[in-house]
């Protein structure tokens, strides 16, 4: 399994973002989410990727699935995936 941990999750109104840490890494990245569309707006890959993004998406995926769930938006959330 992988997984990915969302913290300083935060909702503004119109987006929603989070720092998140890939698995046994310490290397934190940042992901802004809009709202409205749930496109990514705004990246800053943790290096542990190296390019893959493949956590950014699940992270993405995560942020849209609190917005579905409603307030209060958690401070923070994990992604686990297989």
């Amino acid at each position: 399994a992988y997984m990915v941990s969302l913290l300083n999750i935060v909702f503004d109104g119109n987006s929603i973002s989070c720092d998140y840490i890939p698995e046994n890494s310490s290397d934190a990245g940042k992901v802004t989410v809009d709202a409205q569309t749930r496109e990514v707006t705004n990246v800053e890959f943790s290096k542990y990727e190296h390019g893959k993004k493949m956590y950014v998406a699940h992270v993405r995926s995560k942020l849209s699935e609190l917005l579905d769930l409603g307030q209060p938006i958690p401070k923070e959330a994990t992604a686990i995936w297989f």
